[in-house]
C-alpha cells in the first residue's frame, strides 16, 4: 500500500510538470505552445480564443472554470456540453434551452437560445409574427420588412468525430451569455442565436471516449499514432451507422426528425452547417463554384448572400492568420445537408470546413494542426455569422419573402401541376412518406377518383395528390427531380435527388389544372386495417402489401406453419374474389404446433397493428391459379442471419443491414466482427451477409468455409465491391466488364487505340465524367424471380455510386434484375457510362451446390430510405430458401 501511496502522487507531479515543459514530440519538435501551459501559463481563453479585450460577468462561469480543462486541452463529452448549458440558463438571463428530441440511444438534443432578456421572454411572440409574415408573403398579401430580430441557427459536429466544431459552440454559448462587450448586448437585441452543439451525440460520444482513452502525456502528432485512428466503426456516423448529414430530406433518423421539425417550426433566416475534412487542407467557406456548383432551384439573390458573408469570414480569419479556401471541392446542389437544406427552404445556408487534428494535434505540410487552433477558426465564424446576420437581417428576410413569394410563380409556369403517387400495398412507407411531407411543410390531398395517368392507375382513397402551387414548391420538385444535364461533371456527392425513385411508388406528373375536386383540404389518412375473422382451415397474405416480409419475420420466430407461393392465384370465397401474387403467403390451421385459436390470436394482433392484411380462407379450391394444397407452395423455416463486420467493411451498408433488421423486419442478426469469424458455427445461420468491403481479414480457412457453407444449402447475400472479392475467391463467377459496353479487354485495343494528350488542369473536369457519384438509374426486375416477388411493375429505379459494370450471369433464370437500355433517369452520368450500364446486372442469383449467392451490384437499402429495392433484400434474407438449385438456363 505504501508503495502506491508515494506512486499516486508522483504521477500528478509529472501530470503538472508536463504542463510547463517544452516536451520533444514522439515525431520530432516540441510540443506546440497551446499545450504547454494548463496550469498557471497561458489562459487559452483569455490570450487565444476571445477577442482582445473582452470582458464576462463573473457569476457565469467560463468553461475551464466549470470543466476543470482549457477548451482544447481535452475532448469534452456530449453530456459535459449539455450540463454547462443548463448552468448558463440557470445564471444568465439571456439563455433559454429547447430540448427538441431524443437520439436513437436515448440522448437529449438540445438547442441553446441567446438572445436580450427581453427577446428571451418573448421569443415565441417573435416566432408567430415571423411566422406571420411569412404566411403573408406566401399568400401574396402586403407585408411588413421592417427590421425584425435576425433568427440564426449554428449546427455543429453533424459528424461525431468533427469535434472542433462542438467545443466552439461552447466559446459561442459563454460569449454570448456572459460578454460584457456592448458589440455583443447590440447583438443580443437584434438577433435569436441558436445553438445546436451536437448535431450527432451518439457518434460524438462514441469518438470523444474514444481519443480521450487514447490521448498521450504530451500530445503525439505523428498521424499514424492510435489517438488519431479510431476504431471501426469511427465517430463520424449515428447509433445506425448513418451518416446525418445525408438525412435532412430523408427523414430516417430522430436525429434529423426532431431538426427539421425544429427548423420548419421557427424558419431562421440563416444556418451555418460546422464540420471538419482532412489534416492536410485550411479552412472552407462558401461560396462555391458559381453556376456549375448551384442549385438550380435556388433563387441566385441567395447565392449573391454567400458573397457578402464571405467578406465577414475572409476578416474573421485574416485577423488571426488563418489561411481559408472558397469555390472548390464542395458543392451546393444536394439539398440534403444541413448547408443546402436551407437554401431550398428560404432561408440561406453555409457550409464551414475545418482541417481536423483528429485529436490534441498533428504534424502536417502546412506545419502543427492543434485542437485549439481549430476550435478557434469555428468560434470566430460563429462570431462572424452572428455579425453578419444582423447587418443583413434586412435583405436575409426580403429573400426568404421573394423565396416563397415566387414559388407559386414557378408552379405557373411548371407544365406539371401536381404529383399522383399511389400508396396502395404500402401501409408503412405510406405512413413515413406522408410524414416525411408534413415535416417539410408540404402539403398533399387525398385523390378522390379513381385516374389513369401515363399508362398508370391510381385507385381513388388509395392514392394522394401533391400539388406544385405551394409555398414549398422547391422542395415538391427535389422529391420529384428529373434532371439529366447539369453544367459541371463534377460533383461533391450525388447529383440525383429524386428520392421517389428510393421510395418505390408508382407516380405520374398531373399536366391538367387541378380542379374543385382536386382541392380538398382535408388530410389524407391511411387505410385501416380490414378486421381479420377467424378460421378454421387457412390464413392468406398477398406478398405484394409492404408489409408482409416483417409478417413473415414474426411468423417464423414464432414458430408457426407457413407457407410461400411460387405462382399467383385468385381465391373466391366468403362472397368475395381476392388476387394473390408470387410469394403470397399459405398459414395452415392444420400442422401447426399450436392452436387454431392461439393461432387467431396471434394473427388477429398482428393484422390490427395494420402493417399488413391478413384474409381468412374457408376453402382451399382457387377460381384461378394454384390450388391450396399445390405443391407450387414452398414451406419456409426460419432464417438466421450474420453480418460480418469491422475493418475493410462498408460501415455505412453495415448499418443499413442492421437497422433494416432491427427495425423493418423486427429479426435479431449477430454483428460478427470480422476477426472473430473463427470462432462462429457457419451451420447456425442459414444466412450470410457481406456488404461492400474488402475481407482482407479472412484467411483462407475462413474462404473455405463460407464456399462450403454455400454449397450445403447457405443464403449468401453480397453487395457492391464484394462481389469482386467473392469472383477472386471463386467462390462465385461474376464477369465484371472493364468500363467498355462491350466486353473485350483493353490489351486488344492497345494495338489500335491512338495516344491521346490533354492539358494536365484539365485532369479534375475530364476524369469527373468518369464517375458516377450518385445517380438514379431504371432497371428491368423478374416479377416471378424470388427475389423479385411483391414488385407490382416490372421497372424497379436504383440508385448507383460506383462504376462497377457487371455482366449478366450464365444461369439465365437467375438474372434477377438488369438495366434497362435507356437507363438514367436523374442525376449526372456521361454519355459513355450511360451506354456501358444499360444491359448490365443490378442483382444476379448464382446457384452453388444447394446453396445460393444473391449479388447486390447496388445497394438495396441506401441509406434506409430505399423502400423500394428494400424488398428484394428481404425477399433474399427470407424466400431465398425456396431457389431451385436446378434451375440453371
Amino acid at each position: 500500500m505504501k508503495k502506491y501511496e508515494v506512486f499516486f502522487p508522483c504521477s500528478l507531479l509529472l501530470f503538472f510538470l508536463w504542463s510547463s515543459i517544452p516536451f520533444a514530440s514522439a515525431q520530432g519538435g516540441s510540443v506546440p505552445k497551446v499545450f504547454q501551459n494548463e496550469s498557471g501559463g497561458q489562459n487559452l481563453e483569455k490570450d487565444y480564443y476571445f477577442p482582445a479585450g473582452s470582458r464576462f460577468a463573473a457569476n457565469i462561469p467560463a468553461p475551464s472554470q466549470f470543466f476543470n480543462h482549457q477548451i482544447g486541452h481535452r475532448h469534452t463529452r456530449y453530456d459535459q456540453i449539455v450540463d454547462y448549458f443548463k448552468i448558463l440558463e440557470q445564471r444568465s438571463d439571456r439563455i433559454k434551452i429547447d430540448t427538441i428530441g431524443r437520439t436513437w440511444e436515448g440522448r437529449p438534443l438540445v438547442v441553446l437560445k441567446a438572445s436580450s432578456p427581453d427577446n428571451i421572454r418573448n421569443s415565441e411572440q417573435i416566432r408567430q409574427q415571423h411566422i406571420e409574415t411569412i404566411n403573408n408573403a406566401k399568400d401574396n398579401q402586403i407585408v411588413s420588412k421592417e427590421a425584425q430580430p435576425a433568427l440564426v441557427f449554428l449546427g455543429f459536429s453533424v459528424h461525431g468525430n468533427e469535434t472542433s466544431a462542438a467545443e466552439a459552440s461552447i466559446l459561442t454559448a459563454y460569449y454570448l451569455a456572459a460578454s460584457q462587450d456592448p458589440i455583443v448586448a447590440t447583438s443580443l437585441a437584434n438577433g435569436i442565436f441558436f445553438i445546436d452543439p451536437v448535431r450527432n451525440p451518439d457518434g460524438y460520444d462514441r469518438y470523444v471516449n474514444w481519443v480521450n482513452a487514447n490521448a498521450t502525456f504530451p500530445p503525439n502528432g505523428n498521424a499514424l499514432d492510435r489517438e488519431h485512428n479510431e476504431a471501426w466503426p469511427g465517430g463520424r456516423t449515428n447509433h445506425y451507422w448513418f451518416d446525418l448529414n445525408r438525412d435532412w430530406i430523408n427523414q430516417v433518423n430522430p436525429e434529423s426528425k426532431a431538426r427539421v421539425s425544429y427548423f420548419q417550426h421557427w424558419l431562421p433566416h440563416f444556418q451555418g452547417d460546422f464540420h471538419e475534412m482532412g489534416a492536410a487542407s485550411s479552412f472552407f467557406f462558401e461560396p462555391t463554384k458559381p453556376d456549375a456548383q448551384e442549385s438550380p432551384l435556388v433563387p441566385k439573390s441567395t447565392y449573391q448572400l454567400n458573397q457578402k458573408f464571405a467578406a465577414y469570414y475572409a476578416k474573421a480569419l485574416d485577423e488571426i492568420g488563418s489561411f481559408y479556401f472558397t469555390k472548390e471541392q464542395f458543392d451546393n446542389i444536394n439539398p440534403t445537408y444541413g448547408s443546402t437544406y436551407p437554401d431550398h427552404v428560404g432561408s440561406l445556408g453555409i457550409l464551414f470546413e475545418q482541417a481536423s487534428p483528429r485529436g490534441l494535434f498533428q504534424r502536417t505540410n502546412n506545419g502543427d494542426l492543434t485542437y485549439p487552433f481549430a476550435i478557434r477558426n469555428h468560434f470566430r465564424i460563429a462570431l462572424a455569422s452572428i455579425g453578419a446576420s444582423i447587418d443583413h437581417r434586412t435583405e436575409l428576410l426580403e429573400n426568404q419573402l421573394k423565396f416563397f413569394q415566387s414559388a407559386f410563380e414557378l408552379a405557373q409556369k411548371d407544365p406539371i401541376k401536381g404529383y399522383l403517387v399511389d400508396l396502395k400495398y404500402n401501409n408503412n412507407t405510406a405512413a413515413h412518406f406522408k410524414e416525411l411531407l408534413t415535416r417539410h411543410q408540404i402539403h398533399y390531398i387525398t385523390n378522390n377518383r379513381d385516374r389513369k395517368v401515363d399508362g398508370k392507375d391510381f385507385e381513388k382513397g388509395t392514392s394522394i395528390i401533391i400539388p406544385t402551387a405551394q409555398a414549398n414548391y422547391r422542395l415538391v420538385k427535389v422529391i420529384f427531380d428529373e434532371t439529366k444535364t447539369y453544367v459541371d461533371s463534377v460533383f461533391y456527392d450525388g447529383s440525383g435527388n429524386s428520392i421517389a425513385y428510393l421510395y418505390g411508388f408508382s407516380y405520374a406528373g398531373l399536366r391538367q389544372a387541378l380542379d374543385d375536386g382536386d382541392t380538398d383540404r382535408s388530410a389524407a389518412t391511411n387505410i385501416p386495417p380490414v378486421a381479420l375473422t377467424k378460421s378454421n382451415y387457412a390464413y392468406l397474405v398477398d406478398w405484394r402489401q409492404e408489409g408482409a416480409p416483417w409478417l413473415l419475420s414474426q411468423l417464423l420466430q414464432r414458430g408457426i406453419l407457413v407457407k410461400s407461393a411460387g405462382s399467383p392465384f385468385e381465391l373466391s370465397d366468403q362472397g368475395r374474389t381476392i388476387g394473390f401474387d408470387y410469394g403470397s403467403l399459405l398459414i395452415p390451421i392444420y400442422g401447426q404446433s399450436i392452436s387454431a385459436d392461439e393461432l387467431f390470436d396471434f394473427l388477429r394482433k398482428l393484422n390490427e397493428m395494420g402493417n399488413v392484411t391478413i384474409v381468412s380462407a374457408s376453402t382451399g379450391y382457387s377460381a384461378k391459379g394454384i390450388d391450396l394444397g399445390s405443391s407450387g407452395f414452398k414451406s419456409l423455416v426460419p432464417q438466421n442471419a450474420l453480418l460480418l463486420t469491422g475493418n475493410g467493411i462498408s460501415a455505412y451498408e453495415a448499418g443499413e443491414v442492421w437497422y433494416t433488421f432491427e427495425r423493418q423486419l423486427e429479426q435479431p442478426i449477430l454483428r460478427l466482427n470480422i476477426d472473430q469469424f473463427s470462432r462462429v458455427n457457419l451451420e447456425d445461420y442459414q444466412v450470410l451477409v457481406l456488404v461492400s468491403g474488402e475481407y482482407a481479414g479472412l484467411s483462407s480457412a475462413a474462404i473455405e468455409r463460407i464456399r462450403a457453407w454455400v454449397k450445403n444449402g447457405g443464403t449468401l447475400i453480397a453487395f457492391g465491391r464484394t462481389g469482386q472479392w467473392l469472383a477472386g475467391q471463386k467462390i462465385a463467377s461474376f464477369e465484371f466488364l472493364d468500363g467498355r459496353s462491350d466486353s473485350v479487354k483493353r490489351k486488344e485495343e492497345k494495338t489500335t487505340k491512338t495516344k491521346e494528350r490533354f492539358d494536365y488542369a484539365s485532369a479534375q473536369s475530364r476524369e469527373g465524367t468518369k464517375r458516377i457519384g450518385g445517380t438514379y438509374f431504371n432497371t428491368e426486375i423478374d416479377r416471378t424471380h424470388p427475389i423479385g416477388y411483391g414488385y407490382t411493375q416490372r421497372t424497379k429505379p436504383v440508385y448507383r455510386n460506383h462504376t462497377l459494370f457487371v455482366e449478366q450471369g450464365d444461369q439465365a433464370y437467375n438474372n434477377v434484375a438488369i438495366y434497362s437500355k435507356s437507363p438514367l433517369l436523374n442525376g449526372y452520368a456521361s454519355a459513355e457510362n450511360q451506354k456501358n450500364i444499360a444491359g448490365t446486372a443490378s442483382i444476379l442469383v448464382e446457384n452453388s451446390g444447394n446453396g445460393r449467392i444473391v449479388y447486390f451490384v447496388d445497394d438495396p437499402l441506401f441509406r434506409g430510405i430505399s423502400f423500394g429495392n428494400a424488398r428484394s433484400f428481404s425477399n433474399a434474407v427470407l424466400l431465398g430458401q425456396v431457389l431451385q438449385s436446378g434451375v440453371r438456363r
